[in-house]
Formats: C-alpha cells, structure tokens, sequence
C-alpha cells in the first residue's frame, strides 16, 4: 500500500488554499473557450459513432469476447503508446503535437466512414478503424491534457479539467441520444459521418490558437531519454506512483460497464439500440451533476477520500445493475455511476496537473492515463471472458466485489497535500564556465557536496536523506549516496551520478521551488561561514584528448 513520502497528508482543503476558482471561470478565457466549444462537438460526435459502432457489433450477433474488443481497441494505444506521445508533449510544440493526432483520428473516421457507404463493414474490420481513431487519440492525449495550464492561469486550473469533464459528459449524455435517434431513421453509415464532420470544428480551433511557445536551452530528449527521465521520476514521486495506482484500479473494475453495458441492453425484452442510447446518456447525465457536487465534496473529503467513496458507491450501483430487472432501478443507477466515474476521474486528473512539475507534466499524464486504459483494457477483457462462463450478472458481480476490496485497501493511500505553487521551476542562473573540453553527450559526471554537520544536528540532518534521495533521483540521477567521514564524523558528503553533462544541466533546470526548500534545510545544518564545499568531475573517457594546456569552453 502506498503512503506518502512526506508526514503531510491531504484531509479536507485548508481555507487558506485557493486551489480552485469557480467552475466556469475558465470559460472567460477566449482560447480555452473556443477550444471546449469545439471539442463539444467533437465529442457528441464520437459518442454518437460509438452507438452505431456496438450496435453494428450486436446486430452481427458477435459474442461477449468481440464486442468487448472494441474497448480494447479504443484503449490499447493509449496504453502502449502515451508514454512515448508524452515525451514529445514535454519537448515539443502541443499545439501541434495535436493537431496531428487530430488529423490522424479524423483519417480513421473517414476510413470508417468509407467502409460503411461501401457495405464492407464487419466487426473485424470496425475494430480496425476503432484502433486506427485511437491511435491518433494516443497522440493527442498527452499533449491536450497537459496543455490545460497553458489554456488558463494557474488558479483554474482545477476547474479547467473538470470543464473538460463536463464536457465530455455532456457529451455522453446528449451524443448516444443523437446516435440513436439517428439509427432509428438512418444507416449507422451517416452517423460515422457526422463524427468525421466533428473533427473539422477542433481541428480549426486548434489551428487558430497562438500559443507562447516555451524556450528551451537545451536540446530536447530523445524518446528514450524522456521515457529513462519519467520513470526514474515516477519511482520517487508519491503522486505520480499513486495516480497510477488508484487508476488502474478503478479502470480495472469500472471497465465492466464499458464493456458489457451493450449485453446488458441487448438482454432486456425492449432491448434496442436507442435503449442502449439513452443508457448511455444516463451515465451522463450523472456525470454532469456528480462534476457540480466534486468541488464541494473534495472540500469535505479531500480528495484521496473522495476517490475511495466513489469507488464504495460505484460498487453498490454496479450490484443494482447486475440484479435489478426495472429500468426504474437501472437508470437511477447508472446515474450515480456516471457521478462516481467523473468525481474519481477528476481528481486523478487535478492532482497530477497541480502536483507535478511543468518539465515532466506531460509524461506523468501519459503514465496516468497509461494505467488507467490499461486497467480498462485488461477489465474489458476479462470481464467479457467471464461474461461467456458466468453470465452478464455473474461478471458485473464479480466487477461490483474487486471494486469494493480495492476500495477499501487503498483507502488510507494518499496523495501528498502539497502547496501547487512549490512545483514551480526555479529561475536558474548561468553555470560557470568549465575548464575543460569535453563532450557534453558522452561519460558520466559525479558531483560531491561536502556538509560540516554538527554531532547535535546529525540525526536531523540524516533523516532528511531519504527526502534528498528522491529528489536527486526523480530529477534525473542514477546513483545517489550519502557518506560520512571515517577520520572526522562531522564531514558529510552527498554524492550522486548523472549519466552525462547535458543530464546534469538538464537536472538543474528540474529544480522546483519545493526542491530547492529542501535542500535549503539541508544546507541550514551545515556549520561554518562559507556553503558547503561542491565538485563537479567528469569521467576520463569523456575528454577526447589529454592535455595539461586546455582551453576553456562551455559545452553547449
């Protein structure tokens, strides 16, 4: 179970944390409001093809496992693929980072589209085009979440991402409706089409949107470097590990709605596609008016609470959707779910945006949703399997019972109340010139700092150690150690390995105003007038000759 690595634990909101402004104060803001108006349509467009898309599955008489594919292929790419997507989101432009992805799901739909004017379209085949839309979904998800805070100023942040939910729920709740109705009249050919059409509005909002680009004075990452700097800080960072987490977790378990909803409707005397529709729309539906309660509940709660309460919730709804046999029951219920589903989502979503520092943002997103499509994926999966040997009910039942043993498991698994402000980068000042030409890409660089601790102050000092390990290490370090002197036990040396020179300077960008604190209480027990004494070495191999006359030269 995952605690904290800091003794501060997030219970009810501080009165004196402004972390949220109102919910519709980011809709003041011109580029943010153009871009949600657009990706409205967008969305009851794609909610509107994915009505036709499973009836097109359930008019087949596919079985439990192949309509369940279908969630598996919406979310395979995100899972394989986000991380990757993340680091180009963290070094390049995002607004055209998503553009192509826009343009990358827009040619899927049209494909899709294609195939169903022609008659060629067949479960196979509609899982294809599904693959090939989230492909350019994969693309674009990194770069659209952690672009937020570039849409807004800080303070709404929160309220931005649960726009972006009620969005999306608005979406749900209006587009299966649309997508039903137009099924009762038309082919599911012309509803592939209206969603092809939705693409154009965003695609166009997005193309207009003038963004700051950021300066960077290094190089960017190559994939590999970006993916080795996200892991090594997600394994030291408390709120990106637990992000993971708690959503894989509640992808797993929720996933058996997604997954088996469209047997659920098929099963019942008046199942018809509009009855899947408006199920549909009543996840919602629920959704919207769970987004108006998330605010008021996270103050009571907190959020790690609230998490766990949606999950309980959404356990007892998933019991009433298994064995209810009215829809009265039923649609109540799937109500209640949509709210849980958003007020989890939500403040996954929140904490990582606010907790995280800007230089890695976009990938700790991407490991976010990395977990939590894997965790519907392999639920999707799973529960369709179990759909085939158990039944419908027996499945969401099972569903029901892991949601709630989870839920309590990691109950007392919380994210760190930490003030959003300290995850800010701190304005570096220009290294001194080296004395040494060397190459910047290439051997590792070890840098020393000596501390004259006082034997009153020694346990102090060492039990900041574990807080200044995962600092180095999130930020970029391979090995760091802590050493004490065998002839004067008051000298302390923190020592630690960057894989290069470029790693190095990019780590000394990485420093958030949260960091550098802790290191200011580090270097507050060092004794004597001058700072502790700091080294920089680079290994030999990396000096491409040997010279007593070098000169000096900053690598670039």
């Amino acid at each position: 179970m995952l605690q904290s690595s800091t003794p501060q634990l997030d219970g009810a909101v501080k009165p004196t944390e402004k972390r949220e402004s109102g919910l519709l104060a980011p809709l003041r803001i011109g580029v943010f409001r153009r871009i949600w108006v657009a990706n409205l349509f967008g969305n009851l467009g794609t909610w509107a093809q994915s009505v036709a898309g499973a009836w097109v599955i359930t008019a087949a008489h596919a079985g439990p496992i192949m309509v369940a594919m279908v969630q598996v292929a919406s979310a395979a790419p995100l899972v394989v693929l986000s991380i990757a997507t993340g680091v180009l989101a963290d070094n390049y432009d995002k607004r055209k980072i998503m553009l192509v992805g826009q343009l990358v799901e827009m040619a899927g739909a049209i494909f899709l589209t294609a195939l169903a004017f022609l008659g060629r379209l067949d479960p196979s085949l509609l899982i294809l085009a599904v693959l090939w839309i989230s492909l350019g979904s994969a693309i674009t998800v990194p770069a659209w979440q952690s672009a937020v805070g570039e849409q807004v100023p800080h303070g709404m942040v929160s309220s931005a991402v649960l726009l972006n939910g009620v969005n999306y729920n608005v979406a749900r709740a209006v587009g299966p409706a649309i997508g039903g109705l137009m099924l009762s009249v038309l082919a599911p050919s012309w509803v592939f089409m209206v969603n092809t059409i939705s693409y154009v509005g965003l695609i166009a909002a997005l193309w207009y949107w003038r963004r700051d680009v950021p300066v960077h004075s290094l190089p960017p990452e190559s994939i590999r470097e970006g993916v080795v700097a996200a892991m090594r800080f997600t394994w030291n960072s408390t709120v990106t590990r637990l992000a993971m987490l708690r959503s894989f977790m509640f992808g797993f378990t929720a996933s058996v709605i997604w997954a088996l909803l469209p047997l659920v409707a098929r099963g019942r005397p008046d199942g018809t596609a509009a009855l899947y529709g408006y199920m549909l729309g009543m996840l919602g539906i629920g959704a919207i008016f769970g987004s108006l309660l998330v605010p008021m509940l996270r103050r009571l709660l907190g959020s790690s609470r609230l998490i766990s309460v949606a999950a309980l919730v959404l356990a007892g709804m998933m019991l009433l959707l298994a064995y209810a046999g009215s829809l009265a029951v039923i649609m109540p219920a799937l109500g209640v779910s949509g709210a849980c589903w958003i007020a989890a989502l939500t403040e996954y979503n929140a904490n990582v945006q606010l907790l995280v520092p800007a230089w890695v943002k976009g990938r700790a997103l991407a490991l976010y949703q990395t977990a939590l499509y894997a965790g519907l994926a392999i639920g999707s999966f799973l529960w369709g399997h179990l759909a085939e040997t158990m039944g419908v009910s027996g499945a969401i039942l099972s569903a029901a019972i892991t949601t709630a043993i989870s839920a309590l498991l990691l109950y007392h698994s919380q994210f760190p109340m930490l003030d959003a402000g300290s995850v800010e980068l701190v304005a570096r000042s220009r290294s001194k010139l080296t004395q040494l030409t060397f190459d910047h890409r290439r051997g590792e660089v070890v840098m020393a700092i000596e501390y004259l601790v006082a034997p009153e102050h020694a346990t102090d000092f060492v039990a900041l150690a574990d807080d200044l390990r995962h600092l180095r290490l999130r930020n970029g370090v391979r090995y760091w150690g802590l050493f004490r002197d065998v002839r004067d036990g008051n000298i302390w040396r923190e020592v630690f390995l960057v894989e290069s020179w470029l790693q190095h300077l990019r780590m000394l960008d990485r420093m958030t105003l949260a960091d550098k604190a802790l290191i200011d209480r580090a270097r507050a027990l060092h004794q004597g007038s001058d700072p502790p004494k700091m080294t920089v070495s680079v290994t030999y191999d990396s000096i491409p000759y040997a010279s007593t006359d070098v000169q000096t030269k900053t690598p670039p």
